[in-house]
């Protein structure tokens, strides 16, 4: 089937809101625009009123939202249905893509479902990055109920839909668990290998940005919010900040920045850590350029953008042995796993591959290597061929 298609992709969260749900959707969506299949995205938008927007040759409806409680850089969107219902009559899409299960997605697919409009989701979600912002103990019957609960609502709705994907392995094995009857295709999120080939200046960004050189250079990447653990990250190398020469910079937002910075300050670190705030996809490329082993400490990846970014860019990367990351990171292949929230372990491992350029140096080559399975073409061609399944 040659023929180029109309589908509607529907989320809670996206760019330039900085989620892995969302980043992963724009790489979806504007790989299929560059195959000329006519796009359009409806989310949240920043305002009570809803509008629309031509980004890269893709229509974006950002519709009527209110903001997050917990989390006031995010919103949502409570007023979906009403904002959809004249949409679908005008856009008439042959497929519809959720990438969550929230209040749009939620409305996209009851829609779809009225007109019998196939549905494909993507599941990026865990109930674990939420349970961290709403501060609930791991263990509590608070904990579990709430736990409970979100799978629940979760499952509800992707158990209606046609046809389940999930970017790894460990996803697909949460979410059966979860209550998923669905089959479930795992198709990785992909990643545009060819934008992270070729650095430009290095001196250039570690400039921008004050960044000393002459030193080994960690690098953390993502929202600085709690789930992410950055502050793991320092503890551990206050550990080793007499034995090696380095500096560890950390780019980013979020609400834990402030904290991050107390700590920095506390275990000694403030001539070697680096906060950049938030940089640029160009920027933030040649940081990782000019980089030599990047740090994870985050335990609520279902893939893992940033690590599979600094992968494409030849990084070793030492991360927290935690959710999907073992499939990424292939312990003493292209960098080492700790285990999750031990930051006795994590400073082991980030002297051991900092005192040796050789092995660092291999495990580059590995990372190049694992990562190139993950080109965003593939994934491109296989959810093609699933929305032209889904017609037949």
């Amino acid at each position: 089937m040659n023929r180029k298609l109309k589908i509607l992709f529907a989320l809670e969260s996206y760019p330039p809101e900085i989620t892995g749900s969302g980043i992963a959707t724009i790489h979806l969506v504007r790989g299929l625009a560059r195959r000329r299949h006519k796009i359009a995205v409806v989310c949240p938008g920043k305002k009570l009123k809803g509008r629309k927007t031509d980004e890269d040759g893709i229509s974006v409806y950002r519709i009527s939202s209110l903001p997050v409680l917990f989390h006031r850089e995010f919103r949502f969107s409570p007023f979906a249905p009403l904002s959809l219902r004249k949409f679908f009559d005008n856009f008439d899409p042959d497929v519809v893509h959720i990438a969550d299960h929230l209040f749009t997605a939620r409305a996209a697919a009851v829609f779809a479902i009225k007109k019998n409009i196939k549905i494909v989701g993507t599941n990026h979600f865990t109930p674990y990055n939420w349970m961290y912002n709403l501060n609930l103990r791991e263990g509590t019957l608070l904990y579990m109920m709430m736990e409970k609960i979100l799978w629940s609502y979760f499952s509800g709705l992707f158990n209606k839909i046609d046809i389940v994907t999930v970017p790894t392995l460990y996803a697909r094995r949460i979410i059966k668990n979860s209550g998923v009857k669905n089959p479930v295709k795992v198709i990785s999120n992909g990643l545009e290998l060819k934008e992270f080939i070729k650095p430009e200046s290095g001196d250039k960004v570690l400039s921008k940005y004050k960044i000393g050189r002459g030193k080994l250079n960690f690098l953390s990447a993502g929202r600085l919010d709690k789930e992410k653990r950055t502050d793991l990250l320092l503890s551990a190398l206050s550990r080793i900040k007499d034995k090696i020469d380095f500096q560890f910079i950390i780019t980013g937002r979020g609400k834990e920045k402030e904290k991050l910075e107390e700590i920095t300050h506390e275990r000694g670190l403030s001539g070697q850590v680096v906060f950049t705030d938030f940089v640029s996809n160009r920027d933030l490329k040649n940081l990782y350029h000019a980089s030599d082993i990047f740090l994870s400490a985050s335990e609520v990846e279902l893939q893992g953008l940033s690590i599979m970014e600094a992968m494409a860019c030849g990084l070793p990367v030492i991360a927290a042995r935690s959710m999907a990351v073992p499939e990424l990171v292939k312990d003493g292949i292209n960098g080492y796993l700790f285990e999750p929230g031990n930051e006795k372990d994590a400073a082991s491992k980030i002297l051991r591959l900092a005192l040796n350029k050789k092995l660092r140096d291999k495990m580059s080559e590995n990372s190049r290597e694992l990562i190139s399975k993950h080109d965003i073409e593939r994934t491109l061609d296989r959810f093609e061929k699933i929305y032209y399944r889904s017609l037949l």
